[in-house]
């Protein structure tokens, strides 16, 4: 019985031998993967967002008539201009949480 139980021993431990140069060639194998970082050209703002806002024309003989007309016409021109510069928000925005992610990985 003690003759089995040291052949077992060995057994075991030329097992261990054999099994642990895998194991830390695997671990290392691990470690030097690298990772290749691709450079990445922000999206430019589409050109009729970044445009001049619209003025509306104020004629030369205006009436108290011809005001609420053109007050009309100013308050388009702003909310459009408004809704362009939220759409650059949005778009900048994207481009901040996207940077932010990428650094996130990269650590």
């Amino acid at each position: 019985m003690s003759r089995l139980r040291l052949l077992s021993k060995q057994y075991s431990k030329i097992m261990n031998v054999l099994i642990l140069p895998c194991l830390m060639m695997l671990l290392t194998g691990c470690t030097t993967t690298k990772e290749v970082l691709v450079p990445v050209q922000p999206v430019p703002i589409p050109v009729h967002l970044t445009a001049d806002c619209e003025q509306p024309d104020i004629p030369e003989k205006m009436n108290w008539k011809d005001m609420p007309l053109l007050l009309v016409g100013a308050m388009n021109s702003i909310a459009k201009c408004n809704l362009d510069k939220k759409a650059i928000r949005e778009i900048e925005s994207e481009r901040v949480a996207n940077s932010i992610f990428k650094s996130d990985k990269d650590n």
